[in-house]
């Protein structure tokens, strides 16, 4: 039996990935910084850890180097971006205790934190639509415009100006936007798996309700949607291998990138329940496997259902 070791246990996609990886002979581990009986993955695991803050990054690459060696991890999944950022530069040393880091390799996984650098790159490639997108010193004074942390997460931080006075107060508070033209639309996201032959799998959804910080709730799964083959160009464009989430605007006619989340998605269970199943695909890629075509895709409206436990 393997051992697999899944962090953020009280995420969106800890469960789902949990029970494929349990339903497939492996044993897993979950940790979490809250106390085990606080979130239902870490109560389901073979074995639970308090993990430490990713504040204190020493700490924290320590105590999973310990639990790597402790619990014999042969791969270990970071399920939220503060611990893909902390983790990625670390893979030989995972390595070295024998297992595998499921990341994308550090350099992608800094251009997709980038958000200005990484619409630059997709602009210049063309091989999608982009968002013109500025730093906060070269913003057109036309309005309203978007301000986004350059390095921010999920909808942390951003902020909708609609005037120079109101521009000029955000950008006195933090020093860290990006600027782009404010647009509305639905929005979509693609679960995109590539291994390192090149070889590409993608499901397309549209988010038709989600939180507030962009956790779709309930979502429409489209079968051979066209951002699949665009999310394939820009995954070669970056040098992809691994599991990731895509973001796009459909605005008016097109479909406007908007960033790649280089981890599971929240949604990642919409995915394997539609016949996507990322779980193995995370392992297949970073085990250096051909991952070959998706099996067939059951399209369809697919919401969560919470379920209440304990006691």
């Amino acid at each position: 039996m393997k051992t697999i070791l899944l962090t953020a246990g009280g995420s969106a996609s800890a469960m789902p990935a949990l029970l494929r990886y349990r339903a497939a002979g492996y044993r897993v581990i979950v940790c979490d910084i809250y106390p085990r009986e606080w979130n239902a993955a870490p109560l389901a695991a073979d074995e639970f850890f308090q993990a430490l803050m990713v504040t204190d990054e020493a700490a924290y690459v320590q105590q999973m180097l310990d639990a790597v060696r402790r619990y014999q991890v042969d791969a270990l999944l970071p399920l939220t971006d503060v611990e893909v950022d902390v983790l990625c530069s670390r893979r030989k040393d995972f390595l070295a205790l024998g297992c595998i880091l499921c990341t994308p390799e550090e350099d992608v996984v800094r251009l997709c934190r980038d958000k200005l650098r990484m619409a630059q790159r997709l602009s210049a490639s063309g091989v999608c639509q982009t968002i013109p997108t500025y730093d906060a010193r070269n913003a057109p004074d036309e309005y309203p415009l978007m301000l986004k942390p350059r390095s921010g997460r999920s909808s942390q931080g951003q902020a909708v100006v609609r005037s120079r006075e109101e521009f000029e107060g955000a950008v006195s508070r933090r020093d860290d936007y990006i600027v782009q033209p404010f647009i509305t639309g639905n929005i979509f996201t693609v679960d995109v798996a590539r291994d390192a032959q090149g070889q590409v799998q993608a499901l397309a959804r549209e988010e038709l309700l989600r939180t507030g910080n962009g956790l779709g709730t309930t979502v429409q799964v489209y079968e051979s949607h066209p951002l699949e083959a665009v999310c394939a160009a820009i995954a070669e464009e970056i040098g992809l291998v691994g599991v990731v989430n895509m973001e796009f605007i459909h605005h008016g006619e097109a479909y406007f990138f908007l960033e790649v989340n280089p981890r599971f998605s929240g949604g990642t269970g919409f995915s394997m329940k539609a016949g996507m199943d990322t779980a193995m695909l995370m392992l297949a890629c970073h085990q250096g496997q051909s991952i070959g075509l998706c099996s067939a895709v059951r399209p369809g409206v697919y919401t969560r259902q919470v379920e209440i436990i304990g006691g």
